[in-house]
């Protein structure tokens, strides 16, 4: 029942779009015939109040942000160069199927390595004549050069899909927050380097002749099987670490068991890997991890007695049984950062934290105060725009928000994104914005949402969104002054949502239960001047609107 509400909310909002777009030319077109003819009138704008603040996931250590589901995975240790922000570190915990079941080992199966491989992001640079390949790491963010401690283990906490608590009809939701629990079972230890740092070299495994031998072009270069892009690779298999006959054990002599049969089976057998990260010092880096990639996998390579070639001993034709990340798989992030002052939800905050992960974002309340009327009066302001229906023409309306060069050290997000907090979606402007660019998503979206402007030393100046659509919902279809979140993003065409722990579907937009999941997915993290009346104008928020007037 949940998936059929689901899909019937999501019916309905395409619906609530489509026939939005149409009341707007309506109303457009009733608005113009109403002023046309009549020559006397003026194109004019007015700046509105609105009310600013911060606001984390949650002030509570314990609460996080749903992390299983994610279309990528974040590796690794950030300190953050906006020290406000702090140190965070991201683990991940996977569950592993296997790609065939209830596998034939032969006669005697003697395992030759276990190696696991995950892709990194990365964009190919350049094709030498030898056709080697030089990469640059497309998502990598902090120091490169620095190194962290990376620990692999055999997980034995039961990752389930279904959600007990429902009766086993909700999907199960993990958290940012669960590093503890998911550790509190850690298995057999299968790997760990105290210094490790991704690598963005092209992985390249050496072709062998018969006797094992590298082999060799005419010219004495090696020649390759096979070329990986840049990726985590290692061996589980160490012995510095995993017991004799490990893997044997618990993969060969199950092979006529019922836990190899199904990947339920295996799931609950073999319950997955953990991957734990920890910080050596203050420095580090964090990388995006494809766990996706058609390469990911664990591979068993192994030999049995049917594949020794009669008469030929030392010739041998490996076998390999592969496992693939294809179940449940969840982040762990944590973050030391608090915010450095109580939210000030009647005047607004002087400065607006929005951080990436399980962090911040801004809550942003339009007309919230008083304006100016025709005759010089304070009035409610919300009050003041409605009465302007019929009289005005909305041509554009912008909401702006200035970086505070400050606090910021070379760490904006290119992006933000504005979402409706009280339907958990972004403003009616991006859904109808054609400027979607999925190849370059930085430059997707600008109609709406204009990547940051800097200046001539690269310094974040100001970020404009345009909201003409969203408040003109406002004036001619009575649409709700609902409530906006300001986010940072590492993708704008993402607009799935992730679910905030220890929250509820059904509530109004004073709570937030739900994060966007491309500011969960993003490092990035920024300061804004807030909307406090003691900062000066061309640093504070501004929402303007800009109209036409009859004068008559």
């Amino acid at each position: 029942m949940k998936k059929i509400s689901n899909t019937i909310k999501s019916l309905a909002l395409l619906a609530i779009v489509s026939l939005a777009t149409i009341a707007c030319d309506k109303d457009f077109a009733n608005i113009d015939s109403n002023i046309q003819g009549i020559k006397n009138f003026e194109t004019n704008s007015k700046k509105f109040p609105v009310v600013s603040y911060s606001q984390k996931i949650s002030d509570n250590d314990d609460i996080g942000v749903q992390t299983n589901g994610l279309p990528g995975n974040l590796l690794g240790v950030y300190p953050d160069p906006n020290s406000i922000y702090g140190m965070t570190t991201a683990s991940v915990v996977s569950q592993l199927t296997p790609t065939n079941f209830n596998a034939d080992f032969g006669t005697n199966p003697v395992l030759e390595s276990v190696i696991l491989t995950i892709p990194y992001f990365s964009s190919l640079i350049e094709k030498d004549s030898d056709g080697n390949s030089t990469y640059e790491l497309d998502s990598i963010f902090g120091n490169p050069e620095a190194v962290y401690n990376l620990s692999i283990y055999q997980s034995n906490y039961l990752l389930r899909d279904l959600d007990p608590a429902s009766d086993f009809e909700d999907p199960q939701a993990y958290y940012s927050s669960q590093e503890d629990i998911f550790c509190s079972q850690l298995g057999q230890l299968l790997y760990e380097e105290d210094d490790f740092k991704p690598s963005n070299e092209e992985i390249r495994i050496p072709e062998l002749d018969d006797n094992g031998d590298p082999v060799m072009d005419d010219d004495g270069n090696p020649v390759y099987a096979e070329r990986i892009v840049p990726s985590l690779r290692v061996d589980l298999n160490d012995s510095e670490f995993v017991p004799e006959h490990f893997w044997e054990d618990l993969i060969f002599a199950n092979q006529d068991n019922d836990v190899l049969s199904n990947s339920n089976n295996f799931r609950n057998f073999f319950r997955g890997l953990i991957f734990k990260v920890e910080a050596i010092g203050t420095d580090g880096n964090m990388q995006m991890i494809d766990f996706s990639n058609s390469l990911a996998g664990v591979v068993l390579d192994y030999i049995n007695d049917e594949e020794i070639e009669e008469g030929e001993e030392d010739i041998r034709n490996p076998t390999a049984y592969r496992l693939v990340f294809n179940g449940v798989r969840a982040n762990t992030i944590n973050n030391d950062f608090t915010l450095p002052t109580i939210p000030d939800t009647v005047d607004g905050d002087d400065k607006l934290h929005l951080k990436g992960g399980d962090g911040s974002m801004a809550v942003i309340e339009l007309f919230n105060g008083t304006t100016l009327d025709e005759d010089g009066l304070p009035v409610d302001a919300f009050t003041f725009f409605k009465n302007r229906e019929g009289k005005w023409l909305i041509n554009e309306a912008n909401l702006i928000f200035y970086v505070n060069q400050d606090d910021v050290n070379d760490n904006e997000p290119d992006r933000l994104l504005l979402y409706d907090l009280k339907n958990n979606t972004p403003i009616i402007d991006y859904l109808l914005d054609g400027t979607t660019n999925t190849s370059e998503p930085t430059k997707s979206k600008t109609a709406h949402s204009e990547i940051l402007e800097r200046d001539d030393d690269d310094n974040g100046i100001k970020y404009k969104f345009r909201l003409t659509e969203h408040i003109n919902g406002m004036l001619l279809r009575d649409s709700t002054n609902v409530k906006l979140g300001l986010y940072v993003a590492n993708d704008v065409n993402l607009i799935t949502n992730s679910k905030v722990e220890n929250t509820i579907d059904d509530q109004d937009d004073s709570t937030i239960n739900t994060f966007p999941t491309t500011s969960v997915l993003s490092l990035k993290s920024t300061v804004l001047h807030g909307s406090k009346p003691s900062i000066p104008e061309g640093n504070r928020v501004e929402f303007e609107i800009y109209y036409t007037e009859t004068e008559n």
